[in-house]
């Protein structure tokens, strides 16, 4: 009988559960929806699963998989073919959508952490909870109050650093802290804060508590093997209008990344989450919803879920770089049954959907657009809002309403 791998020995010892309990939580997420359908996801999955189990962790390579999972020739090129890649990033993304409905929040956790190709095994949250595991505490946040905000110069677009060093990692949130200083100031002045209430102040009200943080929770860039590693212009100006928007009505907010976010830090008060397939919460809040995210390969899409065939909400990005002539994007505010906060989710397919969808947030003009053939009580409910966005010689136009549900 072949000897179990060390490490995965102390894991599953460690956290208290069996390779046979791992094994009955695959059958359950490899038979769900959201995989069973799928030749490809499900059968990457076990494979992991199984070689970790078996004792085989260190053959968990991107060539090595390709080969044995996907038949691919001991020589094939993985640039030109990222089979492995996507499919990986398409089964985090469902596992996420799988423990984030309603039902599973008991189970075994199994995940592919980013970077990496060998799966992860831990107890639930509630479990651990009740046994009382000691507690890591988070990285620091970024904690911002209105009246601490002094004017910055707006710092050069985020590059995409080529190796996120812990250095990098700390000066991220002080780099895009200072951008967020200047927007602020401008969306303060137009915000109007004086004036009497209007659409946009009916939106956001319920978001705002005086004696809690709003934290503000922003997607990160990733490279082909998950690891992040920067933050997107268009998810830091979407970010930068929201905050200047709490900024004029008086609200203090935290900054975190979401990689670096937790289910604790979410249960500490309003949450406003800034991405679409960069950011697992977001992911995690629309799986359940009427509109929701997929992708497959090059194609992007919202779909709702009463015509789940209809794929009229997409963007299908091409092999030589040529521009997308639209975009799409979502915004859902809901009170989270998971973590009983109210939380406001913005995501565009791609980066125009996300300027875009921010836009709508911030300007009141296009709320007043929105309220006019809303139902009258739509301040009181949940809601999503599907928007679409022109894109003109590289520009995200303006937003335009092309869908909501309130309930």
């Amino acid at each position: 009988m072949q000897r179990s791998d060390p490490s995965v020995s102390t894991i599953l010892a460690e956290a208290g559960l069996s390779a046979a309990e791992v094994r009955q939580q695959l059958e359950r997420i490899v038979t769900s929806p959201l995989l069973r359908n799928s030749k490809r996801y499900p059968s990457l999955l076990r494979h992991v699963v199984e070689q970790a189990l078996d004792g085989r962790a260190h053959d968990l390579k991107e060539r090595t998989l390709g080969i044995e999972v996907f038949g691919r020739s001991p020589d094939y090129d993985t640039n030109i073919d990222p089979v492995v890649r996507i499919s990986a990033a398409e089964i985090r993304k469902r596992i996420a959508q799988y423990y984030h409905e309603p039902g599973h929040e008991d189970e075994i956790r199994i995940e592919l952490p980013l970077g990496s190709y060998v799966p992860d095994f831990r107890q639930p949250p509630e479990r651990i909870e009740r046994h009382s595991a000691p507690v890591v505490a988070p990285p620091p946040a970024v904690h911002v109050h209105p009246a601490e905000i002094a004017p910055l110069p707006l710092p050069l677009p985020l590059p995409a650093e080529p190796a996120a060093t812990t250095s990098a990692r700390r000066m991220w949130p002080a780099a895009l802290g200072a951008g967020l200083a200047v927007i602020a100031a401008v969306t303060l002045i137009s915000l109007r804060p004086w004036a009497s209430q209007s659409a946009l102040d009916r939106f956001w009200d319920p978001m705002l508590v005086r004696d809690k943080s709003v934290l503000l929770c922003i997607g990160r860039i990733h490279d082909p093997d998950g690891r992040p590693h920067g933050v997107a212009l268009s998810d830091s100006t979407t970010m930068a209008r929201v905050s200047g928007l709490l900024q004029a009505k008086g609200q203090s907010w935290t900054i975190r990344a979401e990689d670096q976010a937790t289910f604790a830090d979410m249960r500490q008060g309003p949450a406003v989450l800034i991405g679409a397939f960069n950011d697992s919460w977001n992911l995690r809040l629309a799986s359940s919803m009427r509109y929701t995210f997929h992708q497959d390969g090059r194609t992007d899409w919202i779909e709702d879920q009463r015509s789940p065939a209809d794929r009229k909400w997409s963007v299908t990005t091409s092999t030589d770089g040529s521009a997308v002539a639209r975009d799409f994007a979502l915004i859902t505010r809901i009170v989270d049954p998971n973590t009983d906060r109210i939380m406001v989710a913005v995501g565009g397919l791609l980066g125009y959907g996300t300027l875009a969808a921010g836009e709508f947030l911030t300007d009141n003009k296009y709320m007043e657009a929105f309220a006019k053939d809303a139902p009258p009580d739509w301040p009181k409910k949940n809601l999503q809002i599907v928007l679409s966005a022109e894109v003109i010689k590289g520009n995200s136009g303006p937003p335009k309403v092309l869908a909501s549900y309130a309930w």
